[in-house]
């Protein structure tokens, strides 16, 4: 049940991303695959890595929305994983 909850949070950030390209920057949705977001497994907690360029960072870091929190099991590995789009 995990993997699933994995994968519902994966796409709800990625569907925030892109929503946020359209909205703010539709010019930059060629570059969607410099896009990389860490996802804490232990809370949901999801932030922009730092290494993705300007101006995608910041535009996608100020529009980012956190997961309602409990909406994902607590999984076991306090390792980040990230998400490149």
């Amino acid at each position: 049940m995990r993997h699933e909850h994995s994968i519902n949070l994966e796409y709800e950030i990625r569907l925030q991303v892109i929503q946020t390209l359209i909205k703010e920057a539709e010019h930059l949705m060629d570059y969607l695959y410099l896009v990389v977001v860490e996802i804490n497994p232990s809370d949901g907690y999801v932030s922009v890595h730092p290494e993705t360029p300007e101006p995608l960072f910041s535009k996608i870091a100020k529009n980012l929305e956190q997961p309602i929190a409990g909406k994902f099991s607590k999984a076991s590995s306090p390792l980040l994983a990230a998400v490149n789009f």
